[in-house]
């Protein structure tokens, strides 16, 4: 289920250079680059005469030569020279997406280029740019369909099970209180856990020696972002002042992001990042942090791919889990799924929309 009028990121700024590169998003190959002023370009990754990728030609300043037979093509895609002819032929031109380029990722905007609008990119992961923050970054290339992580994360009582050396225990699965909260493209769900055995890292890197009150906030952005604030304190600092759980840490805590790129229907690249306030961490302490980050991940993604084997054995429930009742701690997850099939929906009305009157126009 691909939503395309929305931002999807393709690569990590630090990725984008002057060499051709290309990603597949949504079953669409997209070659990649910078112009010689910095600025990303996305193209359709197919020349239009014999379809070799583009991403196989050279660059000339800010112009794409393919390395077949010579077409060249600038930014908008146009194609600017037909090697023995004195003018290009009206069918050599490729697709142009528009890109945008913030918080250290680089976005494409997949569906209508008209419709393509900045403000819908998330403006959540500013902290990821802050050198007061220490952030552990990665890619994990997922056998597995993007929904599958999106549950996961609006679900995180799964890390008493999963990451119980480092970030879970048990309390985090059955001493939570929860509230979620939606609107017409974001879910919020807030765990809050009072009076619990800290899990490991929090008595680690918290330095605690007694029990806490922690919270987990996740907020999802449609079609695929994701934001997890963790805070907590020590039952004895209690304030008397409840705290903002949604964007406060107070004595230790750390923000997760994650910008989840569909790939194929069973592939998916996640974008992840692990944020926290440097003066949370100290310097002998982050080869081992980043270690542990680095591992969690790799925990959810051995639980992604063992799912996606499941669900490509039994062909009948379309590429999906197949569920026979839901828990409390799914309404996140199942509110999220409503906007992406509702999103979904619009564009296919939309586009049957346009489909029949491009009909009707030819026939008259």
């Amino acid at each position: 289920m691909f939503i395309r009028n929305h931002w999807y990121v393709a690569l990590w700024s630090k990725e984008l250079t002057r060499e051709l590169s290309w990603r597949t998003i949504m079953n669409e190959r997209i070659a990649l680059y910078r112009t010689e002023s910095g600025s990303p370009v996305a193209l359709q990754d197919s020349c239009p005469h014999r379809n070799l990728p583009l991403s196989k030609g050279k660059l000339i300043g800010d112009i794409v030569q393919c390395g077949y037979h010579g077409l060249e093509f600038n930014s908008s895609g146009a194609c600017t020279k037909a090697p023995g002819l004195e003018c290009p032929p009206t069918w050599a031109k490729v697709r142009s997406y528009p890109v945008v380029e913030r918080n250290n990722w680089i976005y494409v905007w997949m569906g209508d280029a008209q419709l393509a609008d900045e403000s819908l990119i998330p403006s959540v992961f500013g902290n990821m740019s802050d050198p007061d923050w220490h952030c552990v970054i990665g890619d994990i290339h997922v056998k597995g369909g993007y929904r599958l992580i999106v549950d996961n994360l609006l679900d995180l009582s799964h890390l008493a099970y999963v990451h119980g050396t480092t970030t879970g225990n048990p309390e985090v699965a059955e001493l939570a209180d929860l509230q979620t909260d939606a609107t017409d493209e974001s879910v919020r769900i807030t765990r809050m856990m009072r009076d619990v055995v800290p899990a490991p890292a929090y008595k680690y890197y918290g330095n605690y020696s007694e029990n806490v009150d922690r919270w987990q906030v996740t907020n999802y952005y449609a079609p695929s972002y994701i934001l997890i604030n963790n805070g907590s304190y020590a039952v004895s600092d209690r304030p008397a002042t409840p705290v903002d759980a949604a964007t406060e840490r107070c004595h230790w805590g750390f923000q997760v992001y994650h910008a989840i790129t569909p790939v194929t229907e069973n592939q998916t690249i996640d974008h992840w990042c692990v944020a926290l306030e440097q003066h949370m961490l100290k310097p002998e302490d982050r080869e081992l942090w980043e270690s542990q980050m680095i591992n969690v991940l790799r925990e959810d993604h051995e639980v992604y791919e063992a799912q996606q084997e499941w669900i490509e054995m039994r062909p009948e429930n379309n590429n999906d889990v197949l569920t026979r009742g839901a828990l409390p701690g799914d309404r996140a997850l199942i509110a999220a799924r409503q906007i992406q099939r509702r999103l979904h929906n619009l564009e296919a009305r939309s586009a049957g929309g346009k489909a029949e009157n491009a009909a009707l126009a030819t026939s008259r």
